[in-house]
């Protein structure tokens, strides 16, 4: 099935990163107790203390829906001490794309899903234990010329991973009518992801040569990965995941 993906950067107001935590970890409780529809509600920090980001995942309208009902006005308390902004991505109706940029003002939309790993309904359930899943964000925008270079070998990329990733849950991929793309990536614990970066990164040393990209990193890693992430890479870190309910 297709589903509606929501990328949120968030900037807390100076003083308020304690509250925009607590605020957080209301939201996160508020929606545990019916799940059905959602399959993400990641909440991650970045070690400055004053950038946040969400990522979620709902099955169709009625889930995003059933998941505003869940938060009843929680999410609205904290955009009185942090500045919101939102990405769809997916199967995202427009009247659902305007009501959310009448309530937060600046909304964007990358896309559908050219092809992904996600397409189960996502059921309710307890979250797991522990702390390691890993997500990774990449914006990609092809050179002149190189956009159907790109594409196939973006493909290229997901087929391979299918074959030989034991541990990427997500690999999702969205293009805009110009060619530009955005891929998620949603990785079992770090050993999953270093397994990709095995798998694909061949293919991915192609792209980066035909692209303009950026990258964000969510989630703890080991210092043996941390070190591979530098900036000068165009590489971004969120360390401290706060919430989540993969």
């Amino acid at each position: 099935m297709e589903k509606i993906f929501g990328f949120v950067p968030i900037t807390i107001q100076d003083g308020q990163t304690e509250a925009f935590i607590e605020g957080a970890r209301e939201c996160h409780k508020a929606a545990l107790p019916d799940l059905t529809g959602t399959g993400a509600y990641e909440w991650f920090l970045a070690e400055n203390g004053k950038d946040a980001y969400v990522i979620e995942i709902y099955d169709d309208p009625a889930a995003v829906a059933h998941h505003s009902k869940m938060m009843d006005g929680r999410v609205g308390k904290l955009k009185e001490i942090a500045e919101f902004k939102i990405t769809f991505a997916g199967d995202v109706p427009e009247d659902m794309r305007a009501i959310m940029q009448k309530r937060l003002g600046a909304v964007e939309y990358v896309g559908p899903r050219a092809f992904g790993r996600l397409t189960d309904p996502a059921p309710h359930h307890t979250p797991p234990a522990g702390d390691e899943r890993i997500y990774a964000l990449a914006w990609f925008r092809p050179k002149p010329g190189q956009h159907e270079t790109f594409r196939e070998l973006a493909r290229q990329s997901y087929d391979r991973a299918c074959e030989l990733d034991p541990g990427t849950w997500g690999y999702e991929w969205f293009f805009d009518d110009d060619g530009n793309c955005v891929a998620l990536d949603i990785y079992e614990n770090p050993e999953a992801m270093l397994a990709h970066m095995a798998n694909c990164g061949p293919i991915m040393g192609q792209i980066v040569q035909i692209v303009e990209s950026k990258t964000i990193v969510f989630g703890n890693l080991p210092p043996e990965i941390e070190s591979r992430l530098r900036p000068e890479l165009g590489i971004i870190r969120y360390n401290r995941r706060l919430h989540g309910i993969v």
